[in-house]
C-alpha cells in the first residue's frame, strides 16, 4: 500500500511496483496540489514524497533527504527507479508528473529516505537512462565489457563522499614555470607494468608509480578521462541523455565523448569504491609533492552549466590541482570566471586572457595554453626543414607574463616519439578503418628506414634524434610536457591515432627500461637541469635587452659568429644565451649563464660563443650526440672559448664557469665583468673578434623587428 496525506486524514491505495504521487482532480490551487505524501519504501519506516529542488540537479543529500532531479522534454513522461544493490528490478518507480516539473526539470525531494543500500536510475518515455550526474555508476567495474540486454545492469550509486577524512592532506601548488608535466592514460599506463595484477590499469595502481616519477623529476601528472564514459559507445541521443542500448565492438579506449562527469571511472579501480580509491591516490600524489591535472572533455551537446559543475565538483571533492578542458562544447570562459575555481590551473588550447584581465597582470598565473605551435615548428626543425630558425626563435622564447603555455612534442593525439622518428607515414590498420583516420600531416622522419629497424646507425641516429626532442622541449620557456613512455622508447607500432586500442598498441611496453636506460637517465638529468636553473624557466617573458644593466640581455641568439643569429631559409642551427643574473637560486644569488647550441644539419657546424666576463669560461655539460654515456659530463666537460664544435643533428648546453685560479693567476684576469663600469662591462661583453659593436647592434635591432613580426 501507499500512504499519502489527504487533507487530515491517511488514505490508503493499492500498492504495486508503479506508485503515482498524484491527488485526483480537484478545483485546489495549483499550491495545494503539491503537497507531500508518505510512501512507504522497503528498508524505511516512513518517506515523505514532496515536489524538490529543480537547480540540483542529480542526486543531492540534504540535511533530511535527498533531492532527484533530471532534465527531460517538457511532454516527457518521467519515472525514478529505486533498486536494490543486489535485485534485479527496480522494487519502486515514481512517476514524476506535471508537479513536478520547473521548465524541463523534472525534480522531487525524498525525506528520511534510507540510500544504505540502494541504486537509482530514470526511466524517460519508456527507456532507462542514467542520471548525468550521478556521482557512482555500478554494473561497468569491467572495461570493454559489451553492454546487458537487461537494461536495469547499470545503475546509478548515492555519493558517500562526505566522510572521507583528507588528515594533513596539503596540495603542492606547483607553479607553472616550475612545472614538469606528464600526461597518462590510467589504464594503459600501468597495464603491463610490475604490478600485483589487481593493480594494474587502476588508479591504485599509478599511486605505485610516485617513485618512479619523482625519480623522473615530474611534479604535475594530467590523467587523460578518468571520470565515467562508455568506453563501449552508446548511440548518441538527441537530448544529451545516455541511453543504456551499445553497440557492439565500438571501444572509446581514449575517453573522448559524452560523459558521466561526476562519477570517477569504477573500470579505473582496484576497488569497490571509486571515490575513496581516487581520494587516496589525490592524496598520495600530494603527500610526494605531485599535482593532478583532470583533463575533461564536453562535446557541443553538453549544457555548458552542468560543465561548469562538473569541474567545480571534481575540485571541490576530491581536490583536483587544474583541468585541462576540451570540446566544442566547453565553457571555458564561465570557468575561468568563476569565483569557485579561482587559483585553479585551468589549460585549453585557446583562451583570451586578454579580454579576461584588460591589460593588467595578474598576480599568480592560473591559466595555461597548449602550445600545438611548439609541436609542428620543432617537429620541423627536428627533422631538419627549411626556413625554421624564425619560429623556433619565438618558440624558445614564447612564455607570456598572463598566461602559461604548455609545450610538448607528442600527445595520445599522434605519433609518440619513438615512432616520430621511425615512421614517415601512419601505419593505422589495426583501427579497422582502412588506414584512413588519424592526421596526414605528422612532420615526422624515419631516419632511413620505415619502422623497426637492427641496423645500428639507424637506431643511433633515432635515440639521438630522441634526446635533441626532449632538450627542445626541455629547455625552452614554457611547461615542458612529457607523453607518458616517451622516456623509455614506447611505440605504438606506427599507429597515430590509438583511440580504440584496448591492447599491447596502446599500453605502455615497460620493456623500454631495459631496452633504453641510456635514454632514461638523459631524461632524468635533463629534467634535473632544468629544475636546477631558474633562469631555464622565468615567471615572465624575456626580452631581449639588458633591462637590468647587467652587461648582457637576459637571452640573445647567436650563430656562426657571436650576436648574430642566421635567419636565412637555409639555416638549420641557433644558439641560445641566458644570462643567469635576470634569474635568482633558491639561496638568493644569480644563476649561472646557459648556452644552448642546436645544429640539425646533417653535417657537424661550429656555433660562436659571446664572450663571458672576466675570469669565466664556457664549459660543454650536455651533448645529444654523445652516445658513449647519457649525455652528460659533470665537472669533466670540455672547455670552449670562441666556438662550439656541434655535431649533425645535435644540441649542446656550456655553463659559464669560472676559470681555475691557477688559469686565472696566469693570465692576470681577476675582475668579473659586472664589477666594471657600466658602459665599460657593456663593451667587454659585446666584444668579438669576429663583428664590430656596430654591426652587434644592428643585428640586434634586426632580429628584434623579425621577433615582432612574428
Amino acid at each position: 500500500m501507499i500512504l499519502f496525506h489527504e487533507k487530515d486524514c491517511i488514505v490508503q491505495i493499492p500498492f504495486g511496483k508503479r506508485a503515482l504521487c498524484t491527488k485526483m482532480a480537484t478545483d485546489e490551487t495549483a499550491d495545494k496540489d503539491r503537497r507531500a505524501y508518505k510512501v512507504p519504501i522497503p528498508g524505511n519506516k516512513s518517506v515523505v514524497v514532496t515536489y524538490g529542488y529543480p537547480l540540483l540537479l542529480g542526486v543531492t543529500q540534504m540535511a533530511d533527504g535527498y533531492n532527484f532531479a533530471v532534465e527531460a522534454e517538457e511532454d516527457s513522461e518521467v519515472y525514478l527507479l529505486l533498486y536494490r544493490k543486489r535485485g534485479r528490478e527496480p522494487f519502486y518507480e515514481l512517476l514524476l508528473d506535471e508537479k513536478y516539473r520547473t521548465g524541463r526539470i523534472f525534480s522531487v525531494f525524498m525525506k528520511k529516505l534510507n540510500v544504505t543500500n540502494l541504486e537509482y536510475n530514470f526511466k524517460i518515455n519508456g527507456e532507462i537512462y542514467l542520471d548525468p550526474c550521478a556521482s557512482r555508476i555500478s554494473g561497468r567495474e569491467h572495461f570493454g565489457a559489451e553492454w546487458e540486454e537487461d537494461p536495469h545492469k547499470v545503475r546509478c550509486g548515492f555519493w558517500s563522499g562526505n566522510g572521507y577524512d583528507w588528515g594533513d592532506e596539503k596540495a603542492p601548488e606547483t607553479d607553472f614555470e616550475d612545472m614538469i608535466l606528464y600526461k597518462v592514460h590510467v589504464r594503459g599506463y600501468t597495464r603491463q607494468a610490475k604490478l600485483p595484477t589487481g593493480l594494474r590499469g587502476t588508479f591504485s595502481g599509478l599511486v605505485q608509480m610516485i617513485p618512479y616519477w619523482q625519480e623522473l623529476g615530474i611534479n604535475t601528472v594530467e590523467l587523460m578521462p578518468a571520470y565515467e564514459f562508455m568506453e563501449v559507445v552508446p548511440p548518441k541521443e538527441p537530448d544529451g541523455l545516455v541511453s543504456q542500448k551499445g553497440k557492439k565492438d565500438e571501444v572509446n579506449y581514449w575517453g573522448y565523448g559524452n560523459g558521466l562527469y561526476f562519477a570517477p571511472k569504477s573500470a579505473y579501480c582496484a576497488t569497490r569504491d571509486p571515490h575513496r580509491e581516487f581520494c587516496d591516490m589525490i592524496r598520495a600524489f600530494h603527500k610526494a609533492g605531485i599535482g593532478c591535472i583532470m583533463e575533461m572533455y564536453f562535446p557541443a551537446e553538453v549544457n555548458p552549466l552542468m560543465a561548469l559543475r562538473a569541474v567545480q565538483f571534481w575540485k571541490q571533492n576530491y581536490h583536483v590541482d587544474g583541468f585541462h578542458i576540451l570540446g566544442e562544447g566547453a565553457p571555458l570562459d564561465l570557468i575561468m570566471k568563476d569565483g569557485l575555481l579561482a587559483g585553479t590551473k585551468i589549460m585549453a588550447e585557446g583562451m583570451d586572457t586578454a579580454a579576461l584581465y584588460k591589460n593588467r597582470r595578474p598576480g599568480k598565473r592560473c591559466f595555461a595554453e597548449y602550445n600545438l605551435g611548439f609541436l609542428q615548428d620543432m617537429r620541423r626543425f627536428l627533422k631538419s626543414d627549411e626556413d625554421m630558425v624564425p619560429a623556433v626563435q619565438y618558440r624558445i622564447r614564447h612564455n607570456p607574463d598572463d598566461h602559461g603555455v604548455i609545450n610538448y612534442i607528442t600527445c595520445q593525439d599522434g605519433f609518440t616519439l619513438n615512432d616520430l622518428v621511425s615512421y614517415n607515414y601512419k601505419h593505422n590498420e589495426a583501427n579497422g578503418e582502412g588506414n584512413n583516420d588519424g592526421c596526414s600531416y605528422n612532420y615526422s622522419w624515419n631516419c632511413g628506414i620505415e619502422g623497426p629497424s637492427r641496423k645500428q646507425w639507424i637506431r643511433q641516429m633515432r635515440e639521438r634524434q630522441m634526446r635533441a626532442a626532449f632538450a627542445m622541449m626541455l629547455f625552452s620557456q614554457g611547461v615542458p610536457m612529457i607523453y607518458g613512455g616517451d622516456e623509455i622508447g614506447n611505440s605504438q607500432e606506427g599507429n597515430n591515432n590509438a583511440y580504440c586500442q584496448d591492447n599491447s598498441i596502446g599500453w605502455i611496453d615497460w620493456r623500454g627500461l631495459r631496452r633504453n636506460a641510456s635514454m632514461l637517465a638523459f631524461v632524468k638529468k635533463a629534467v634535473a637541469l632544468r629544475k636546477a636553473h631558474p633562469v631555464l624557466h622565468m615567471s615572465e617573458s624575456m626580452k631581449e635587452a639588458d633591462y637590468l644593466g647587467k652587461g648582457f640581455p637576459d637571452m640573445s641568439f647567436h650563430g656562426e659568429r657571436a650576436w648574430f643569429c642566421n635567419m636565412e631559409n637555409t639555416s638549420r642551427m641557433i644558439g641560445v644565451m641566458l644570462c643567469g643574473a635576470y634569474a635568482k637560486l633558491p639561496d638568493g644569488s644569480e644563476d649561472d649563464f646557459l648556452y644552448t647550441g642546436y645544429n640539425f644539419h646533417w653535417e657537424t657546424r661550429n656555433i660562436a660563443l659571446p664572450n663571458l666576463p672576466e675570469g669565466m669560461e664556457w664549459k660543454k655539460v650536455m651533448d645529444t650526440g654523445d652516445l658513449t654515456c647519457d649525455g652528460f659530463y659533470g665537472e669533466n666537460g670540455q672547455v670552449y672559448e670562441r666556438a662550439v664544435e656541434v655535431g649533425p643533428r645535435t644540441v649542446v648546453v656550456l655553463q659559464g664557469v669560472k676559470k681555475p685560479e691557477t688559469e686565472r693567476k696566469h693570465t692576470g684576469k681577476g675582475k668579473k665583468n659586472e664589477k666594471l663600469p657600466g658602459a665599460e662591462a657593456k663593451k667587454t661583453a659585446a666584444s668579438d673578434n669576429t663583428v664590430t659593436e656596430a654591426e652587434n647592434k644592428e643585428r640586434r635591432s634586426g632580429d628584434n623587428a623579425s621577433m615582432a613580426s612574428l
